[in-house]
Parts: C-alpha cells; sequence; structure tokens
C-alpha cells in the first residue's frame, strides 16, 4: 500500500503557475501537491513537460489535478479528457470533479465516462458543496452509487461537509481516497450562494485557528489516507504575498494535525 499523503493544495497558492506548485511544495516541507490544468489559459504545448520536470526536481507526487466541471454539454469536452490525461502521464493519485450540469442523469453520463477514461490507474472524486448541484455527503454517495464505477470516489472537503450539516463518516473507507483539510469559521455554515463561495476561496484558515468541530480535528489527524490542505485563505496571500513563504506558514501552522 502506497504511503499516506500530507498536500499542499493548489488553492493556497491560486497565484503561482501549474508547474511551480510542486517546487513551492517541497521548499515547505510537504511531500505531495494538488495541481491546476485550465486549457483556456496557461495549459499549452510545454506545460506538461515543465510540470514533469518539477516533479522530477522535488520528488513530490500529485495528490490530485483540478478540476473538471461537468457542465450542460452533450458528452466530455475536450478539455475535460485533456485534464484526465495530464493527471494520468503526471501519475497523480486523483482528479477533481464538481458538477454544476443542470441534468442529473447527464451528469452521471459525464461522469461514467471521465471513470472508464481514468480506468484502474487514477480515482474520479465528486466534490459536493452548496455552490454545486450536488450539496451534500448523502447527495454525493447517491451519485457514485449511480456510476457504479470502481474509480469513482468522493471528496470531502471539511468545510463543505460542515456547510451541509453532515458528520463524518467512518474511515477509512475506499469510497473516500483523500480528505481536503482546513479551518474556518462556523458562519459560513448559514451563508449560501456568492457569499458562501467568497467564504470558501477567502476566509478558510489553517487548522486550530478557527471553529471547526473539534471532532473534526481529531478525525482528520488519525485519518490514514491522503489529507490535501485546502487553506484558500485572503488574509494568507496578504500577509504573505509570496507563495513559498505563505506554504511554509501552512505547513508549520498545521504540522501539529499531522496524522
Amino acid at each position: 500500500m502506497a504511503a499516506s499523503l500530507w498536500a499542499l493544495a493548489a488553492g493556497c497558492v491560486p497565484d503561482a503557475m501549474p508547474w511551480d506548485i510542486p517546487r513551492i511544495a517541497a521548499a515547505a516541507g510537504f511531500q505531495s501537491s494538488g495541481m491546476w490544468v485550465d486549457p483556456k489559459t496557461t495549459w499549452d504545448n510545454t506545460a506538461l513537460v515543465k510540470t514533469e520536470r518539477a516533479l522530477t526536481d522535488t520528488g513530490i507526487e500529485l495528490v490530485d489535478v483540478e478540476v473538471i466541471w461537468l457542465e450542460d454539454a452533450p458528452g466530455v469536452a475536450d478539455r475535460h479528457k485533456l485534464i484526465v490525461d495530464v493527471a494520468l502521464a503526471l501519475k497523480a493519485r486523483n482528479v477533481l470533479v464538481v458538477s454544476r450540469h443542470p441534468d442529473y442523469s447527464a451528469a452521471l453520463q459525464q461522469f461514467s465516462a471521465l471513470c472508464r477514461q481514468a480506468g484502474d490507474q487514477l480515482r474520479v472524486c465528486l466534490e459536493f458543496g452548496e455552490f454545486t448541484k450536488i450539496k451534500s455527503l448523502q447527495a454525493a454517495h447517491e451519485f457514485v452509487e449511480a456510476v457504479n464505477h470502481p474509480a469513482a470516489g468522493i471528496l470531502i472537503d471539511l468545510m463543505h461537509l460542515n456547510r451541509a450539516g453532515e458528520g463524518l463518516p467512518t474511515l477509512p473507507d475506499e469510497r473516500f481516497p483523500y480528505l481536503q483539510g482546513c479551518d474556518f469559521w462556523q458562519s459560513s455554515r448559514n451563508m449560501v450562494a456568492g457569499r458562501y463561495i467568497e467564504a470558501a476561496v477567502d476566509q478558510r484558515c489553517c487548522l486550530g485557528e478557527g471553529e471547526i468541530r473539534s471532532s473534526d480535528l481529531k478525525a482528520l489527524k488519525a485519518f490514514s489516507g491522503d489529507v490535501s490542505l485546502e487553506i484558500r485563505s485572503r488574509a494568507l496571500r496578504e500577509a504573505y504575498p509570496d507563495p513559498y513563504e505563505r506554504a511554509q506558514q501552512i505547513f508549520e501552522r498545521c504540522a501539529d494535525y499531522r496524522p
């Protein structure tokens, strides 16, 4: 069995280029990171080579590649297939998928197609949240059960779980290949639409510095699987505009909660 990962999520350094994230993570002390792929902006024909070089130079392993948004379109878009191909080429453990598709059946078909493309080399993980069409862990369970493919999994983000008013399931469980860890303020539980999105991308904080349920912190520390630290924080970005310094702060301030 592969060793569990303690990773820097790509969202911690949204100002970094995809191929720089492994270098930033390694310099901070992480053995893993996430990475984002956006074919509409930065991902050109040199991006894969630059990212492969960064992974080789640092020894970083990718916990995930993000993000595929299921959307109202016939079939799976080429850019979504590209993200899966990139995740496979870089030997990432997971690819992150979020649904905003208004047609539930069509979303299932798109997700199933991604699972078939991933095969047995990659987990395709659905992230649920108030800002998506799949808003709760229970709904995510129903979705992946309907997909019925061994590559299908669920990504639990502790902030989204809290917003949904649900508790952590019994862990470990094959349905949950990894968790996104963070701390946050309980005021976010009452937010909707744009206000919640703002809280999710700007108002998270390092573990133990917010109002997360103590039981979730204990469970995170005891978790034997992969953890991606999703510390999206405007305060950290403003205090530490250098992404290398910001990653170091996240690593040090969350260290007490590492399994």
